[in-house]
């Protein structure tokens, strides 16, 4: 028998709401600066030989990243489950309201004598790289963007703090129990706080356990920077077929601002918002309105399509339905 899509309840129905409110909101404040036919006149004059270099550098930046996965999951699983249940992930991030393709791959992976914890704690540290980087890339390219006399002091202080940051995730890999020790004794007069954030900050710490081998903490922290190196390649190339005189520093601050901004809520897909970051963060160099959100319309489509092909494959070949992933999903009592 089918199993039955769960139905959002109202605290869902607000959320989701309020995301697509904030989407709807971007999108109207993009249409006030610039008009369609200029954005189409740039498609139209774009250099699509940098384009078509687009997709394979964006694959293997997404491998890497899978590698980088697996090499936290200490290898458990092949290296194509991995990949295609991470783009699995994104699909349904596309499609999913509260980015529940991150529990969705993990409710996917983990099911093969993994454990969804196991799985998901992983994803958190992740994730916690990624934000790490992704503040280091925009806090460091920010002096430069200024043109400040003091970049290269301000990006050096910035590199060290997020050297700093990774340094802090071993430490906690290393020292555990001593983490929730401490979490154990901040929150005692507190004792939901203490229930509901134990869990997770067990399930978080069982993830960076995976990191205690120094080895393996720089090999997956190698394979995240050759993935977001290959990021900024990706977003120097559309950014390029649009705006000639484009830099890699224009992109590297692009990524950077945009991977912090799409973590405002929004509605599936990050719609609006993405685009409206990136207008932002390319109007800090002059870039025209219509451009800007050229690039950004393309780039988002192309990480649509990407990733959507990968993660239908991945969908079908899991042998699950978008139905059975939600509901599994919906009864996971992180949810709760």
């Amino acid at each position: 028998m089918k199993p039955k899509t769960p139905t959002p309840n109202q605290s869902d129905w607000r959320r989701i709401l309020a995301g697509v409110i904030v989407s709807l909101l971007a999108l109207f404040l993009l249409f006030q600066f610039f008009d369609w036919d200029e954005v189409v006149d740039v498609l139209l004059r774009a250099e699509w030989v940098y384009l078509l270099l687009v997709p394979p550098v964006c694959i293997l930046s997404y491998i890497l990243r899978a590698i980088a996965w697996r090499t936290m999951l200490k290898e458990a699983v092949p290296l194509r489950q991995v990949f295609l249940t991470m783009n699995t992930g994104y699909l349904l991030n596309n499609i999913l309201p509260f980015r529940l393709g991150e529990l969705g791959r993990a409710v996917l992976l983990g099911r093969d004598g993994l454990g969804f914890w196991r799985v998901f704690s992983t994803i958190l540290i992740e994730r916690a790289f990624d934000l790490i980087l992704a503040a280091g890339l925009l806090l460091g390219t920010l002096p430069f963007v200024w043109d400040s006399a003091h970049s290269g002091q301000v990006a050096l202080l910035v590199g060290s703090v997020v050297i700093l940051g990774l340094l802090a995730l071993y430490l906690l890999a290393r020292n555990k129990e001593w983490a929730i020790a401490q979490f154990e004794r901040f929150v005692e007069r507190w004792p939901l706080l203490s229930r509901i954030g134990k869990d997770r900050l067990e399930a978080f710490l069982e993830g960076l356990e995976t990191l205690t081998s120094l080895g393996r903490f720089l090999r997956v922290l190698g394979w995240m920077l050759s993935s977001w190196a290959l990021a900024i390649v990706v977003q120097y190339l559309i950014l390029r077929s649009f705006f000639p005189d484009a830099k890699i520093l224009y992109a590297a601050f692009g990524l950077g601002f945009s991977s912090l901004g799409v973590a405002v809520p929004s509605s599936p897909g990050y719609i609006g918002v993405y685009e409206a970051v990136l207008v932002a963060a390319y109007a800090l160099f002059d870039i025209p309105t219509s451009t800007a959100f050229a690039h950004a319309l393309t780039a988002h489509l192309l990480y649509i399509v990407i990733t959507g092909i990968f993660g239908t494959y991945g969908l079908i070949n899991s042998g699950e339905s978008l139905g059975q992933i939600f509901e599994r999903v919906r009864n996971i009592s992180i949810l709760g």
